[in-house]
């Protein structure tokens, strides 16, 4: 078997990955930088909602005119069970990304940077080998094995990643923490192309939600999660059919995916000796909202710095790392451990709460309605959230 080496190796080439691959090649063009990625092309198969905000995604691509913005949000409306409306954002909100154009574009500036980019490659497994770690890879074409000895590794390698348990990290995930995601892409007069519709309710997706996030005029990505201790076992799959024949009866589907979202505060443990984790690996996504795709950029920019001071100093051990999760926590981890809190909390209350709810909110006029004050108004409705709500929203 063949052994070659580099500097960094990046596994996984979705946001995160992407990120981490430019900023280091960029900051230290030096340095070799290589990243796998086991499908075929990086940006596909599609696998999310595509949404992002408008301020975390402009750090790090300016939106303006791009090919791969599908679509840009100007309001946020929440469903209740019983199918009213709140409307509760107009203005900037965010984009639909077209994901199969957007990350080809990261790719090509990490490329552009210096990084080598290489698809149709797994890594298959790890060891510790003195201060490096072996990688083994399999190129999907041919089966044929290589391998690679890296000073550091970054693993993005997503919800079902492989690397962190490779390097010792536990990175279990209770079953009550994983919710499985079904979505098609659905053509129908009836989208709104403006706005992103958020549905909640135990007949809708237990345990979850159900989104459509427009496109286009009349297409959008129509999807949900369900938490499956919850799913009166059925599948994802099953809930979103009864959920498009309900509300898209006329609708053209042209295509699903289905996978996993981690709704779970960051692991306890992001790094080892030579070794950093981000993105869904390192259970970096908003657990309350099941958003990642901006968390895995930030984090893949904060891996980037990290493993460059690093390596300037010649040392990779995990307490030379460390300072990645500490900013990280700081960041953006601290605040997904108190979403965790509140949505343990909200998954006491039944479907009339939340109608309820939608009902007080609605008596507030929409140009005042914000995350705050829906939350004060659940107060209101009632009073023993307020030890993990007030603190956080009001």
């Amino acid at each position: 078997m063949s052994v070659e080496r580099c500097d960094v190796l990046v596994v996984g080439g979705g946001p995160a990955g992407l990120i981490a691959a430019r900023e280091l090649a960029t900051a230290r063009p030096s340095l070799t930088v290589v990243v796998v990625e086991r499908d075929a092309e990086v940006g596909a198969p599609v696998r999310c909602g595509e949404g992002v905000g408008s301020s975390g995604l402009s750090e790090f691509l300016d939106p303006t005119h791009a090919p791969w913005i599908s679509r840009r949000i100007t309001r946020v409306v929440f469903r209740a069970p019983n199918g009213s409306e709140v409307r509760v954002a107009e203005g900037d909100v965010g984009y639909i990304l077209d994901r199969s154009r957007f990350e080809p574009v990261l790719a090509a500036q990490a490329t552009a940077a210096g990084a080598e980019i290489r698809t149709r490659v797994e890594a298959v497994g790890m060891r510790r080998d003195g201060n490096d770690w072996h990688v083994s890879l399999r190129a999907a074409a041919d089966d044929d094995r290589t391998a690679i000895r890296a000073r550091i590794v970054v693993g993005a390698d997503g919800v079902e990643g492989r690397v962190g348990r490779w390097a010792g990290i536990d990175t279990r995930v209770r079953a009550r923490d994983m919710e499985s995601c079904a979505q098609y892409v659905v053509e129908d007069d009836t989208v709104d192309p403006d706005a992103i519709v958020l549905h909640f309710g135990d007949r809708v997706a237990p345990g979850g939600y159900a989104w459509v996030f427009p496109k286009g005029e009349r297409v959008a990505n129509v999807g949900l999660g369900v938490l499956g201790l919850r799913a009166e076992g059925q599948s994802a799959v099953q809930w979103l059919d009864a959920y498009i024949a309900s509300h898209f009866p006329r609708g053209r589907l042209t295509s699903r995916t289905v996978g996993g979202v981690i709704v779970a505060p960051t692991l306890r443990a992001t790094v080892a000796d030579g070794l950093i984790l981000c993105g869904d690996a390192a259970h970096m996504i908003n657990p309350l909202s099941g958003g990642g795709i901006v968390n895995a950029m930030k984090a893949g920019r904060l891996a980037a710095q990290t493993i460059a001071q690093a390596l300037d100093r010649g040392d990779t051990s995990a307490a030379a790392l460390a300072p990645y999760h500490t900013r990280w926590m700081r960041l953006l981890g601290d605040d997904h451990v108190r979403f965790y809190e509140v949505k343990e909390a909200l998954a006491r209350f039944d479907d009339t709460f939340f109608d309820g709810l939608a009902v007080t909110v609605n008596r507030i006029p929409e140009r005042r309605r914000t995350l705050g004050r829906i939350f004060a108004s659940a107060l209101v409705r009632h009073p023993g959230l307020l030890p993990v709500i007030a603190k956080y929203f009001v």
